[in-house]
């Protein structure tokens, strides 16, 4: 598993303990919003699993070449879009706004052709203002480490599954998931959202989880006077122990 979906693992599993706890609150307003409860336990057992068969590997390790080199270049086209949206917000241009607009919520889930052409989108528009990137301090050489990972990881995306070693296909399932994991705690996001001004109470232990993901980007209300609304929590004793303890893989 890569840093991401091991980083994003244990976030979901600190935002199920919080809605566990405060499950009385939100619930009584959406009910329906339980099913969506109980898939994000069963996708954060399913990742535990995943983790469990990859023998515990270290974030660094990867089961083969092509993982490897997937995660190698996403590193590396991550860093330049990081300047381009920097570059973007300051002096707008329309020739590197898509190229700008790329998350790693958007990278994670692609692989192969799909992934191919957003990390060459990436690295053409990079390259295009090389000089206004490197006042941001984006070098030379941050542009060609993405080119010198999109010509590795180019033959290797091309290999076909079914060839794939046992670990290789682990890793597809753990990003699959992770995908997956990542839709349904979106639309938590909107859900707790719609919440805000009626339990800011709830709304700020939902932000406080989610803080580890740097994509996520909480609104912001006024609390009310006479308390946030918040009481009625099952108590961190159980919420504590939501989802059984923590896995060695993420510790």
């Amino acid at each position: 598993m890569t840093n991401r979906e091991v980083e994003y693992a244990k976030m979901a599993r600190q935002l199920y303990r919080v809605l566990t706890d405060q499950r009385p609150q939100w619930e009584d307003r959406n009910p329906a919003a339980v099913a969506d409860f109980e898939q994000l336990n069963a996708y954060i057992q399913a990742i535990d699993e995943v983790a469990a068969l990859q023998g515990g590997q270290g974030s660094a390790e990867y089961a083969d070449a092509r993982d490897w080199a997937e995660h190698s270049a996403e590193e590396a086209a991550g860093r330049l879009v990081r300047g381009l949206r920097t570059l973007h917000s300051s002096v707008p241009n329309q020739a590197i706004a898509k190229a700008a607009s790329y998350t790693p919520d958007q990278l994670d889930p692609l692989h192969g052709p799909d992934l191919l052409a957003a990390l060459n989108e990436i690295a053409a528009a990079a390259d295009n203002v090389r000089p206004l990137l490197a006042n941001g301090g984006v070098t030379d050489e941050h542009i060609d480490a993405l080119t010198a990972a999109i010509n590795l990881y180019t033959p290797l995306s091309e290999v076909p599954s079914s060839t794939q070693s046992q670990g290789g296909k682990l890793s597809g399932t753990a990003r699959e998931l992770t995908k997956n994991l990542r839709g349904l705690v979106q639309r938590f996001d909107q859900f707790i959202d719609s919440l805000r001004e009626e339990i800011p109470g709830l709304a700020e232990r939902y932000d406080e989880a989610r803080a580890a993901d740097a994509n996520y980007v909480p609104q912001t209300v006024t609390p009310r006077e006479g308390g946030d609304g918040s009481e009625g929590g099952v108590g961190p004793d159980v919420a504590g122990n939501a989802s059984g303890p923590e896995p060695k893989p993420f510790q």
